[in-house]
């Protein structure tokens, strides 16, 4: 081995050592849970409090949370005003009106009506680089499902960061809906995944080139 070859591959290393502490990630799939049984995710209420001039409102991460996913996830997403609505429509209920532990009380009630499953963001922001956590629930029985989390020193306390931590986030969930299927479901499975990224991709080109949705131009016609 020639002292340039094995220079370069030392570096190589070091900067694979780097990348690692960079950026790191952590998922746990719960024992018995069906993940690909998951096709409506909702966002619910984050586990968040801004401490940085730069972060977000909390309104606001939920709604850069659902846009990553409406950008990378294969599921069918619905947001927390979504959920609100559907629930002041059918119960009479305005959760917006009410203090957080009832509002989440009535969420809770109210969300297997609508969704299979519910996501809970959860950000520690006390230190320089924040630590992200994605809970999932099942929706009809409350039960943990799947947990994400990730921290880097890249990530700062904005909403650009988040909303790339967010994206991530779903991205993984849908690797994670494949585990632990038999070859011919986890193949279909797959299939749908990418048939669904491909019509998205294309409904993007049409709102980049036009400026306009095309689910918004096709219910004008």
């Amino acid at each position: 081995m020639t002292r340039k070859f094995f220079a370069a591959l030392m570096m190589f290393a070091v900067l694979m050592v780097s990348s690692s502490a960079l950026a790191a990630f952590e998922e746990n799939i719960e024992e018995g849970a069906n993940l690909a049984a998951v096709k409506k995710l909702a966002i619910a209420m984050p586990n968040y409090y801004k401490v940085a001039d730069a972060e977000p409102e909390v309104h606001d991460l939920m709604r850069d949370i659902y846009n990553a996913g409406r950008l990378t996830s294969t599921l069918e997403l619905l947001s927390y005003e979504d959920i609100a609505a559907a629930i002041r429509r059918d119960t009479g209920v305005d959760i917006f009106s009410l203090d957080v532990p009832e509002a989440e009380k009535q969420y809770n009630k109210n969300i297997p009506r609508y969704a299979d499953a519910y996501v809970i963001a959860t950000i520690a922001n006390n230190s320089d680089s924040p630590w992200l956590f994605f809970y999932v629930y099942n929706a009809a029985d409350g039960k943990l499902m799947y947990t994400y989390s990730s921290q880097s020193r890249l990530t700062g306390k904005n909403s650009k960061d988040y909303g790339k931590v967010s994206e991530e986030f779903f991205k993984q969930f849908d690797v994670a809906a494949t585990q632990g299927l038999d070859k011919e479901n986890r193949k279909a499975l797959e299939a749908h995944q990418k048939e669904v990224r491909n019509q998205r991709r294309k409904m993007n080109k049409v709102t980049y080139k036009t400026g306009k949705n095309k689910v918004d131009m096709v219910r004008k016609k």
